[in-house]
């Protein structure tokens, strides 16, 4: 039996209509996939996805023309010839939203959103993690070194003298290289309880020690005032963590005197990394007018020489810095959206959809 020119325009846009829809969900999938699993992707995987967009444009094309102009007509003309114009409103909206957004998607995501996705970007923001109580509870200050002073820890209300914590301090000194130099390293952890949550609360942390001026002279051509490198780091990392990431950085200071040690507050989140704190510090310094503890003087040592660390954070409004990308994947879907939504409306618009009264 012969097909009549309305059962084969019929057949044509049904099966176009489905393989159509079907075709554009399985492109959808397919290309997301392969974008997903391939970030950041490679030249091969490109050119791929660019061949494959091409062919997905023509194809597309080729359907819409097919599906907007075939209608039923009684001329005896062949099928080209006796395709007659019957526009419908609706259908050219859906076509000219979906050629729009295969021709303009694929130039956004490769000149846009990818080169977004691979930009690294700093963001900065500022907060605070002061304590915003008027009468906080009493508590003991680290004060100058006296063995009868009870532990830090105390937590009697009625008790706001001197406290001491040195048995909170590992007492064992390790050997540790960086950047081809030889240390021996001195770590010293505080507890919750010797850090206080009222701004300029002062802790207090001493050192003493012997030094051989003529050993200073024979290892380095002259005599310097004894000195000790610092490195202020976040106890969640190791120093050596702490150095290589970037989180601190070694100070030399005056081990001779009385030196002041404040801490701003700056939490930073390297890229691919955990966030941590990275104190900035700000160092003054007096020192000793003598040197009483020169072991390579005749008579000996007067006395012992000692440091005083005077630590405090003066402020605790915090810098906090974040290393990211400049489009993750849910801003890059968030901006399709948004222009799908454009061509939605373009279409609506240059199809005469929206003045359509049929």
């Amino acid at each position: 039996m012969a097909t009549s020119q309305s059962d084969r325009v019929a057949i044509l846009r049904s099966r176009q209509v489905r393989w159509f829809v079907l075709g554009w969900i399985a492109w959808l999938s397919i290309s997301g996939a392969l974008v997903i699993a391939t970030a950041p992707p490679s030249r091969i995987i490109i050119a791929v996805l660019a061949g494959v967009w091409v062919l997905s444009v023509i194809g597309t094309i080729v359907v819409c023309v097919l599906l907007l102009w075939a209608s039923p007509s009684d001329s005896d003309k062949p099928l080209w010839f006796r395709l007659k114009s019957k526009y419908n409103p609706n259908l050219g909206s859906t076509v000219i939203t979906l050629l729009a957004a295969t021709i303009t998607l694929p130039f956004l995501y490769g000149y846009l959103w990818d080169p977004e996705r691979m930009r690294n970007v700093i963001t900065f923001d500022r907060d605070t993690v002061a304590n915003l109580e008027n009468n906080p509870p009493p508590k003991c200050f680290l004060g100058w070194y006296n063995e009868t002073a009870p532990d830090c820890g105390i937590t009697s209300a009625e008790y706001t003298g001197a406290c001491q914590c040195g048995s909170r301090w590992s007492d064992r000194i390790e050997d540790f290289e960086w950047q081809n130099t030889s240390y021996r390293a001195f770590t010293l952890t505080s507890s919750i309880s010797m850090v206080s949550p009222m701004p300029t609360y002062q802790m207090i942390a001493q050192a003493f020690f012997t030094y051989d001026t003529a050993r200073a002279r024979a290892d380095a051509s002259r005599v310097l005032s004894p000195s000790l490198w610092i490195a202020v780091y976040d106890p969640t990392l190791t120093v050596r963590e702490a150095l290589e990431n970037g989180y601190t950085r070694m100070v030399l200071i005056n081990a001779n005197g009385m030196t002041a040690l404040n801490l701003g507050l700056n939490y930073r989140e390297a890229l691919g990394h955990a966030p941590a704190y990275d104190y900035h510090l700000s160092i003054s310094t007096t020192p000793s007018m003598d040197l009483q503890c020169d072991t390579s003087d005749e008579k000996g040592a007067s006395g012992l020489c000692w440091l005083s660390l005077f630590v405090q954070f003066p402020s605790f409004e915090r810098q906090v810095s974040r290393q990211d990308v400049a489009m993750k994947w849910q801003d890059v879907a968030a901006d399709a959206g948004s222009w799908f939504a454009l061509f939605q409306l373009l279409g609506w618009i240059s199809s005469g959809l929206a003045w359509y009264k049929g």
